[in-house]
């Protein structure tokens, strides 16, 4: 009896080993959870941005089963809100909605900026992409992007294209489509997407880009023409070639967003608010809300993430330094 005894002892001790490390395990990690978590967002409440923000942030809430609340805090592209995390801890308490115009295009154009995407944040994941398109006015004599460039470089004046403002990404592909198709626009500003987008539909200006998500109903109801897209086919307008495969190739880069935290931020920590935005991202229902907020899921983590991120600033770098494009 001894002689059996022994390995069955040992057998019930491991067992009781195995089941504790079992039942401790989720009790470890929830210590390592913050119980209450901030996800700052760099826009005004209400828009397509915030919508999505907030997604996010009911996603971490569900998953971690931590308390989640949203600030906006919209101000100086994006500069408002990096001030405001950077001022708060680095437990994953304190987290940011992010665009890759605020990482990878904004620093490039303004070295005046008080913060350092690369010093200053860490790349959590990237959460979905939006569709950007190429409109044009009603009375603008072109349905396809050849015939507006065409039109474009026989023009005096030359045609008008509008943005959200300057040194908006949107200003960005104007600047980037005149060096593609070696034409000129005159850019106009607006201080927003949708005061330009009225002034499309009014045949004030002779086009813009813009997110097609915003731009759908005045496309749909025939009040403008989308011509053209960026890097990929909209989901939503499948026939509308892109800007590439019209013969204009270096317009091809599509905004993203996602959750970054401050520098400083544990692997561990990293890894824990990645994995309650992964969870809820691979159901369907957050999925149909991305696409009615607008966007299409574009998710990505890790070293991915990180990587994306230098490529996209190196790129951006290179074409603004080598078409010596100037945001004034």
């Amino acid at each position: 009896m001894k002689l059996t005894s022994r390995p069955y002892i040992k057998g019930i001790a491991s067992l009781f080993f195995i089941l504790g490390g079992i039942f401790l395990h989720p009790l470890c990690y929830s210590e390592n959870i913050p119980s209450n978590i901030k996800v700052i967002i760099p826009f005004a409440p209400g828009g397509p941005t915030d919508v999505m923000g907030r997604i996010i942030a009911d996603s971490l809430q569900k998953n971690l089963k931590s308390t989640v609340i949203t600030e906006n805090r919209p101000g100086a592209n994006g500069v408002v809100a990096v001030n405001t995390l950077k001022q708060g801890a680095v437990d994953g308490s304190n987290l940011l909605f992010v665009s890759s115009g605020m990482i990878t295009f904004n620093p490039l154009i303004d070295p005046s900026l008080s913060y350092d995407p690369q010093k200053d944040l860490v790349p959590i994941i990237c959460v979905a992409q939006t569709e950007i398109g190429l409109i044009v006015a009603n009375n603008v004599v072109a349905n396809q992007l050849t015939d507006f460039i065409r039109l474009a470089k026989s023009s005096t004046p030359p045609l008008s294209l509008g943005s959200a403002g300057i040194g908006n990404i949107l200003h960005a592909y104007i600047e980037l489509l005149k060096n593609s198709a070696n034409v000129n626009f005159i850019h106009v500003p607006y201080k927003g997407a949708s005061p330009s987008l009225a002034d499309v539909m009014g045949g004030q200006i002779s086009g813009m880009f813009i997110a097609v998500s915003i731009a759908q109903p005045a496309i749909q109801a025939g009040k403008v023409k989308l011509i053209a897209t960026i890097g990929k086919r909209s989901a939503m307008f499948p026939d509308v070639a892109t800007i590439t495969e019209q013969g204009f190739p270096g317009v091809e880069m599509i905004p993203w967003f996602g959750i970054m935290g401050p520098r400083g931020m544990s692997q561990e920590t990293i890894n824990m608010i990645a994995n309650g935005i992964l969870q809820s991202s691979q159901t369907d229902d957050f999925k149909k809300k991305l696409v009615a907020a607008g966007f299409s899921p574009f998710v990505i983590t890790g070293n991915k993430f990180s990587q994306m991120i230098k490529d996209e600033s190196s790129t951006w770098s290179n074409l603004i330094s080598s078409k010596k494009i100037n945001f004034q």
